[in-house]
């Protein structure tokens, strides 16, 4: 069964990621953003985790698993530069040799 938000729409079901209510599903109004529309529908779907212990251990698992994927965000971005990095350097590395092959032909021509 659809169920809908004060002003109409269908509500949409979101994740909180609270410290007091970790991997808690709720519905909520799509427009809860817009301040014009004044609706506060919202509804949980899940119910309360059995105790703080499970409520703090989810929470800290969340804020590890986003750690880790700002960590492997920011690797990715470094390895991209560093590669860019290695081919300037191989291009540039190419360029002397021809320097240096040219000069010797000059030289010895």
């Amino acid at each position: 069964m659809a169920n809908l938000c004060w002003c109409g729409q269908l509500a949409t079901c979101r994740t909180s990621w609270t410290m007091n209510n970790p991997a808690r599903r709720f519905l909520g109004c799509p427009n809860y953003l817009d301040p014009t529309t004044n609706c506060n529908y919202f509804m949980w779907v899940d119910v309360e985790l059995p105790n703080q212990w499970y409520q703090r251990r989810m929470y800290q698992l969340h804020v590890n698993l986003r750690d880790a994927q700002n960590e492997l965000r920011n690797a990715q971005a470094e390895l991209v530069q560093a590669q860019a990095q290695r081919a300037r350097i191989g291009f540039f590395n190419k360029m002397m040799m021809l320097l240096v092959v040219a000069m010797f032909l000059i030289r010895f021509m």
